[in-house]
């Protein structure tokens, strides 16, 4: 320290400074390290690194090295070349080195160059919150989204639109899942809304398309394992539930150690917190292993402190018999054996409440089953004797265990307590206040269409899911499947209770929220609970349980019952493997659209450095044409005072000799810049310049503005008039050329004065057009901008350079027009690998969001190919500003459907956590059910542009979604690249308004002619309307009017003006061979389609589609549209209704009296051998009446009801009685009571079960309900699901009468039939839902001849 302080006072510093330092000596080997550390512990080697912390000393000045001196180093100075030969290398060495910093140099320069032309064409964007608001902008774009082409679909709440969508957007996008063709949107709502003109005649059904969806997605569901998940939910029961909860055995295989008095145990009152807390304590034991014996006996000594059960003590001191050392596998096993069998008995000790009787029920099964695993053990090796048990080794232990044993009870005491087993737990009626004790939803009683379908799951493939009985078969599915929807929220409400440590709902609670639940899943239910009514899905599942018709459902009935299908179909396994494939294709597309992508890019940078390269060309060009006509001049200077050479010898010089005239001039050549040696700004400007030329196509552009353009114009008028002026009209040589040259210049200057009244209107339109399409960026405006503002004169030829001039505006929209070309290509290009992907389905995707989070959606199976958008409504209380034009809606009219139990969510008394939560279904956060939204479709071409227009693409959102809206402008079919403008004289241009006297006019014309009063009927619909403008109408077109005159299609469009149309026509003039020729100016109406195009319109078209409009709008009483392509559906994917040609028909009479025939002749075959008297097809002749009959009375129901009756007495007299004479299902009751009673329904059975089957029917009383049924049904389904029950039993019956003696085992060589499929199971419920559907079946090992196929059974 004493060298560091004398080096301070030297450089001039105070010995104070150094108060806070200190000095650390360390010895390496033989030499010694001093270092010195500052207060801070900063580390200093030398005296000198601390008087320049303490800037004593300056950086540059030497500093002096003590302790370990600093080495020294020589700096070497670079050796100079001793002769020429060096010095040459030398300079080889420097230049190459140049050359490579060079390119280096170069390199660098272009990527840079390459990423500030990659900023300068990508628009910087901003979060569309910083946009600045534009009230105008705000104001046009709500007028869009408010008034859309499409707003809803007629007959279906305006609320429900997104659940049509979801429908038709499943069933198209899955169509290869399901084998369904899919069908256009318009198709699928009229298909939805459909009604016969007569509902009551059953021969006129629902559109094929629906018959075949269904069937479709019941064959997917009832094909699929997930479907085994609700089909037996209507037979579950709180008992059947908590028989599978406590079967859940957990000590089944661990075998017991010694013999206990399990019953005791489980019987004494124990409060269930400590019973939880022993056995809690008791579960570490499953994590030590059996030779830590010391960790064991801690942990059964705090579970024998913890309980107060005696013989639960008992039993752990027996299991720490026999104690060696620190081995514990006996006392391990004993452990997890009770606890176990305890959790196995008492499952309510984990917050789950079960019915006492089913508990009592339970204890007795686990107490038999431990009884039974004991008695394999040996007495002999037991001590029962509590005396003797040797359990520690310490006496301390053995008086504490005696002390406990005196404290608690014994067993003898409690014995004379324990309650006995076989006492039954009277039950009372249903508290409401009693908390629940199973999840699962009150049980449906069953309908008729339950007595009608088998004890197990229909097939997908049986005859049941037929064109006949679909409607019931579905009806009854999705009962099932609410019942689970109802159990799944029901588990959701208990889960988030138990997590908040809540008590368990009362019943009655839970009866409230059973009864709201659909309102609280599906939210096309809420379109009917704004009117009080009855919910639309359970009304319509018991219309079809009850056997009704199909056709009396509302269109919201009909949606709810698709919308249930395809929430249970997202569950099966063929959607989750469809989908999982499409992921894996997908993703391999995708880097297929990669590769194109970069491909594109890599074109895209290759072209630029092509233009890139020709603008430094052409600077460099330039450049010396620059110098060589600079010398020029200079020399013809030089030349004027030294005469040296002539005037033509300088003219005549050619560049080179220009260029080697001397050796300064050659030298300033040299020097000058090369393509190489030009900045980024120069190289940019130029390429602009180049990319503007190609753009107009010619070889100089000039570009001006529109003040300039007008300065241009005048400078040649005054041009034209002074010339005019310069001419002598008095010159007699030439006076004939002279005077037509004035003529011509008066001419001129007459039309360009004119030109210069009328240009100034017309160029302000062209400009304004040419900002329109600027903004909207498509290839269609842009091309027609640019063809006005050329015949503004906006653009022209410069005679004086040769080339071009134009407005700077549209020098900008030929860019504009040249990037959505290039654009177009590229989506060209990658059109196909996009078509892959989106084949590759997964979801859909939206195309983009608003600044306001508004979704739009555009669907590629949609013919029209409009945007389909999804916006929120205001509410009042929400920040207000009076020049925002959102629809604003009071919170109490925008909330729809159940309200959210908020209570059971965790952070209940949170009021940021429930505004946040609450804003799934609000930005806004006050509601806290679903909420009204403004669905719509733009469909016309000019409502998307205007669209596109009013989006700002400066915005991260608004500006992705503008660009997808420009490639789906692009990229429609209805979209023509080609400008439509053709330059159409003034008296044919289109009228945007004044159509009011025409309309009227076409109005009387059609009411004063009576045919064509005939041709528009209802015209009194109109009489509102003053004008048609803006009106939208339904179009209606045959493609062939000879060939296929009933082959319609509709369209949807708006009248968008009018305009005068001059027609002539030829008629023949009998007097003379020429025809007459009338000419005849009518109006027509200009009607813009919704899937793109106009039309034009006569007036009686006009007023049939205005007519037609507001019938299918409003649903109005007595419209059909006969010939829609709804009717001529076909469904290519698949044949669930058989052949193409017999689809329409297979759900007609007549196709159903054909398969009563049928099934009559393959059952028959097999009964006829089993009785000795058979009257069906003896002598008398019955069969073949009744065959007759069939065949010439189908078109009539009451025919086929008594032919279904009459087989039902043949079979049942082929079959012979039932086993029960008297029915006990209810006493003294008529068939109509029993089907009428709720409870007595329940003991229906139609279905003949069992082993010991006699006849057609378990009893009577069945065939009278099952007739009484049929009697009173009018629907052709109700009558196929009988006849497949009257084939059930009669197979039930073949196959309870097979002879018990065969020479043969007969199920090796006969296949199973399909409806012995249905009678095994290892399911071991008690119900109905006992039955499985096994579909194993075994094939013959070789053709049956005709004797042995009759007779299969022998």
């Amino acid at each position: 320290m004493k060298e560091l302080i004398h080096h301070v006072l030297s450089c001039g510093g105070e010995e104070s400074q150094l108060n806070s330092f200190r000095c650390k000596v360390t010895q390496v080997g033989e030499r010694f390290q001093t270092a010195y550390f500052s207060e801070q512990g900063r580390k200093f080697k030398t005296v000198g690194d601390v008087s320049k912390f303490l800037n004593l000393v300056d950086d540059k000045s030497v500093s002096v090295t003590s302790g370990s001196q600093r080495e020294k180093t020589s700096v070497s100075r670079k050796r100079q070349p001793k002769n020429s030969r060096e010095l040459e290398l030398e300079k080889k060495k420097l230049k190459r080195e140049l050359d490579k910093l060079m390119k280096s140099h170069v390199k660098a320069s272009k990527a840079l160059d390459d990423f500030h032309n990659e900023q300068s064409n990508e628009q910087i964007q901003m979060d569309d919150n910083m946009i600045p608001f534009d009230a105008k902008k705000n104001k046009a774009y709500w007028s869009i989204l408010t008034r859309p082409e499409i707003d809803c679909f007629p007959g279906i709440p305006v609320s429900c639109t997104q659940e049509v969508l979801m429908v038709w957007d499943f069933l198209c996008t899955f169509h290869r899942t399901l084998s369904l063709h899919p069908i256009d949107l318009d198709n699928f709502a009229a298909a939805l809304i459909y009604k016969p003109r007569e509902v009551d005649n059953d021969e006129s059904g629902p559109p094929l398309y629906l018959i075949e969806s269904h069937l479709a997605l019941l064959r997917l569901l009832l094909n699929d394992v997930s479907s085994d998940s609700w089909w037996w939910s209507t037979l579950e029961t709180p008992e059947t539930e908590a028989k599978e909860e406590v079967g859940k055995g957990e000590a089944d295989n661990i075998a017991p150690t010694m013999k206990v008095d399990f019953a005791a145990i489980l019987d004494y009152d124990e409060d269930p917190l400590v019973t939880r807390k022993w056995i809690q304590a008791l579960e570490d034991v499953r994590t030590r292993r059996a030779n830590a014996g010391g960790a064991i006996k801690a942990i059964v000594k705090t579970a024998i402190s913890l309980t107060s059960n005696p013989f639960v003590k008992s039993y752990l001191r027996k299991s720490m018999r026999g104690w060696k050392s620190n081995d514990a596998a006996f006392a391990k096993q004993s452990v997890m054996w009770l606890i176990g069998r305890v959790r196995e008995a008492r499952p309510d000790l984990w917050g789950k409440l079960f019915d006492s009787s089913i508990l009592k029920e339970n204890k007795e099964k686990v107490v038999r089953e431990a009884m039974l695993s004991m008695e394999s053990l040996d007495e002999g090796e037991i001590e029962e004797n509590l005396e003797d048990m040797q359990y520690g080794d310490s006496e301390a232990e053995d008086s504490d265990s005696d002390e406990e044993e005196n404290e608690v009870e014994t067993e003898e005491d409690f014995s004379q307590k324990r309650p006995d087993s076989n006492a039954k737990v009277s039950k009372g009626e249903e508290d409401l206040s009693a908390p629940v004790a199973t999840n699962i939803p009150t049980k449906p009683p069953p309908h008729i269409v339950d007595l009608l379908l088998p004890p197990y799951k229909p097939l997908f493939n049986s005859f049941l899911i037929s064109p006949f009985s679909w409607s019931y078969i579905v009806g009854a599915s999705v009962s099932r499947i609410l019942h689970r929807y109802k159990r799944l929220r029901n588990e959701v409400d208990d889960n988030l209770r138990e997590f908040r440590d809540f008590k368990p709902l009362s019943i009655g609670e839970r009866r409230r929220r059973e009864k709201i639940s659909t309102f609280r899943i599906f939210s096309e239910c809420v379109a009917e609970q704004e009117n009080d009514s009855e919910c639309p899905i359970e009304a319509a599942v018991d219309h079809l349980c009850k056997g009704e018709s199909y056709l009396t459902l509302s269109a919201l009935q009909r949606l709810c019952i698709l919308r249930v299908l395809i929430e249970a179909a997202y569950d099966t396994h063929h959607i989750y493997q469809c989908i999982q494939d499409n992921i894996n294709a997908r993703r391999t597309a995708s880097k297929q659209l990669e590769n194109e992508e970069r491909r594109a890019k890599k074109e895209a940078k290759e072209e630029a450095a092509n233009v890139e390269s020709a603008a430094r060309e052409r600077l460099a060009q330039e450049a010396r044409d620059e110098f060589l006509s600079k010398k020029r001049r200079e020399f013809s200077r030089k030349n004027k005072y030294t005469n040296e050479f002539k005037d033509g010898y300088l003219e005549s010089l050619q560049d080179d000799e220009i260029v080697n005239f001397d050796e300064e001039t050659k030298g300033e050549y040299e020097a000058l810049p090369g393509p190489k040696q030009f900045n980024k700004n120069e190289v940019h400007a130029m390429v602009t310049k180049i990319n503007e030329e190609t753009a107009f196509n010619t070889s100089e552009l000039e570009v001006l503005t529109l003040e300039e353009i007008e300065d241009r114009e005048n400078n040649t008028l005054v041009d034209m008039e002074e010339e005019l002026a310069s001419y002598n009209e008095n010159d007699e040589s030439n006076k004939r050329e002279i005077t037509a040259k004035i003529d011509s210049l008066k001419r001129e200057i007459k039309n360009f004065k004119e030109w210069q009244e009328s240009l100034p209107a017309t160029r302000s339109e062209a400009i304004e057009t040419l900002k329109d399409a600027i903004e909207d960026g498509t290839i269609k405006a842009l091309r027609s901008a640019i063809k006005v503002a050329k015949q503004a004169l906006l653009c022209g030829e410069d005679e004086e350079t040769g080339g071009m001039w134009t407005l700077d505006l549209l020098r900008d929209a030929a860019l504009e027009l040249k990037h959505a070309e290039k654009r177009k290509r590229v989506t060209e290009a990658q059109k196909e690998m996009v078509g892959k992907i989106n084949k590759c389905f997964v979801r859909r995707d939206v195309i983009g969001k608003d600044r306001f989070f508004h979704k739009f959606w555009h669907f590629d199976h949609d013919d029209n190919g409009g945007i389909w958008y999804d916006a929120n409504f205001k509410l009042p209380m929400e920040a207000n500003n009076d020049d925002d034009a959102t629809p604003r809606i009071p919170a109490s009219d925008i909330a729809v459907g159940a309200k959210d139990e908020e209570i059971d969510l965790r952070g209940a008394g949170d009021s940021s956590f429930l505004r946040f939560s609450r804003q799934e279904y609000h930005p806004s956060g006050e509601i806290n059910s679903l909420v009204k939204r403004h669905n719509g479709c733009i469909c016309s071409s000019n409502s998307m542009r205007r669209l596109l227009k009013n989006l700002d693409g400066r915005g991260h959102r608004e500006g992705s979604l503008k660009s997808s809206l420009k490639e789906i402008l692009e990229a429609g079919g209805y979209v023509n690249t080609e400008s439509d403008e053709d330059g159409a004289k003034d008296e044919n241009a289109v009228n945007k308004t004044g159509d009011e006297e025409h309309f009227q006019r076409a109005k009387n014309a059609v009411k004063s002619n009576s045919d064509t009063f005939r041709v528009v009927p209802n015209l009194d619909m109109l009489e509102s309307l003053s004008s048609a403008i803006g009106q939208r109408c339904r179009l209606r077109s045959v493609a062939d009017e000879i060939s296929a005159p009933d082959a319609a299609t509709y369209c949807m469009a708006t009248v968008t003006g009018w305009r005068s149309r001059k027609t002539i026509t030829n008629y023949p003039n009998p007097e003379s061979d020429e025809p007459t020729t009338v000419e005849k100016i009518e109006v027509v109406w200009i009607a813009a389609l919704d899937h793109g195009g106009e039309k034009e319109l006569s007036s009686v078209e006009l007023l049939n589609g205005l007519v037609r409009s507001k019938k299918w709008r409003h649903q109005y009483p007595g419209y059909f549209e006969h010939d829609s392509p709804l009717f001529s559906y076909r469904n290519k994917l698949g044949r669930f209704c058989g052949r193409a040609a017999d689809a329409p028909y297979a759900s007609s009479r007549l196709f159903f009296s054909k398969l009563m025939l049928k099934r009559e002749q393959d059952m028959y075959a097999l009964l006829k051998s089993r009785t000795y008297d058979n009257h069906w097809g003896g002598k008398m002749g019955l069969r073949n009446a009744w065959i007759t009959f069939m065949k010439e009375n189908f078109d009539d129901l009451n025919t086929l009801r008594q032919g279904l009756l009459t087989l039902e007495d043949a079979f049942h007299e082929l079959c012979g009685q039932p086993v029960e004479q008297n029915g006990n299902i209810g006493s003294n009751k008529s068939p109509k009571e029993l089907l009428e009673n709720d409870d007595l329904r329940c003991d229906i059975e139609l279905e003949s079960l069992g082993s010991n089957i006699t006849g057609l029917w378990n009893s009577y009383d069945s065939r009278a309900i099952f007739r009484e049924i049929i009697s009173n049904s009018k629907s052709l389904g109700i009558f196929a699901l009988g006849l497949d029950l009257i084939c059930r039993n009669s197979q039930a019956y073949l196959d309870a009468t097979k002879p018990t003696v065969t020479t043969r085992k007969t199920s090796s060589n006969v296949s199973t039939n399909n409806y012995d499929s249905g009678l095994y199971t290892t399911s071991g419920r008690l119900t109905r839902s006992a039955f499985s559907t096994d579909t194993n079946q075994t094939t013959p090992g070789r053709r049956l001849n005709l004797w042995q196929q009759q007779h299969s059974d022998y």
